[in-house]
């Protein structure tokens, strides 16, 4: 949208919405309260509709201006597009989701093994709430004669290697064991540096009972 200067009204008004949607009045514009109410509007969002329907995510920085009397002559703004922000934000949103309800086990830990995040699966797995292990050590799941896999899996995380569908046992809050498979990702930070890992365990209790009972059926046949 091209303005032509000293005519148009509204040109950056064209059409607003606020964040959730509902049409947003002139009268109740960025711009028409920095006027209104001769003061710096922050901390505000809203949605533009483009002419071509489109809407863009943005951040007004409406700031009144005085001539050398101090006498209110208009207003400057400056609209920061947030629209990237904003997909990226509902990404993450709906990544949160589908972690928090798999019915995996996902986990997510620092370098030096310290957990930093706890799905729901995970506390129906291990039988820990979020608050009871996070800060804590990984090693407190992994058995005492299993405690040197933890090493080694941190060596392959920190060369940048994926650990896939790697059968183990680990220990529940209960002191009960579990077979479970595991797949461990390094985690990135914004720089691309590997800070830590991601582990998605699955219970297989049932997969290795069901191979135990087919040796021992074929066991039986071959005696």
């Amino acid at each position: 949208c091209s303005p032509e200067l000293g005519k148009s009204e509204f040109c950056g008004s064209w059409k607003l919405f606020w964040p959730d949607g509902r049409p947003m009045p002139h009268s109740q514009c960025p711009m028409a309260v920095a006027l209104k109410e001769q003061r710096e509007v922050r901390g505000m969002e809203a949605l533009a509709e483009r002419l071509d329907g489109t809407l863009v995510h943005f951040v007004p920085y409406p700031t009144p201006l005085y001539d050398a009397s101090g006498s209110l002559i208009g207003a400057v703004n400056m609209l920061i597009d947030i629209t990237d922000r904003k997909r990226a934000d509902i990404h993450a949103q709906r990544l949160a989701s589908i972690v928090e309800s798999s019915d995996d086990a996902i986990v997510s830990k620092d370098l030096n093994g310290i957990i930093t995040s706890w799905n729901g699966g995970a506390e129906r797995l291990f039988g820990y709430k979020p608050d009871e292990v996070i800060g804590k050590p990984i090693t407190i799941l992994i058995p005492a004669d299993r405690i040197d896999e933890e090493p080694e899996i941190i060596d392959r995380v920190r060369r940048g290697e994926r650990v896939d569908h790697y059968d183990t046992v680990r220990r529940r809050k209960d002191g009960g064991l579990i077979d479970i498979s595991l797949t461990v990702s390094p985690l990135k930070d914004a720089d691309g540096r590997i800070v830590g890992a991601s582990k998605i365990a699955r219970d297989i209790t049932e997969r290795k009972r069901a191979q135990e009972q087919q040796k021992l059926l074929v066991h039986e046949m071959k005696h």
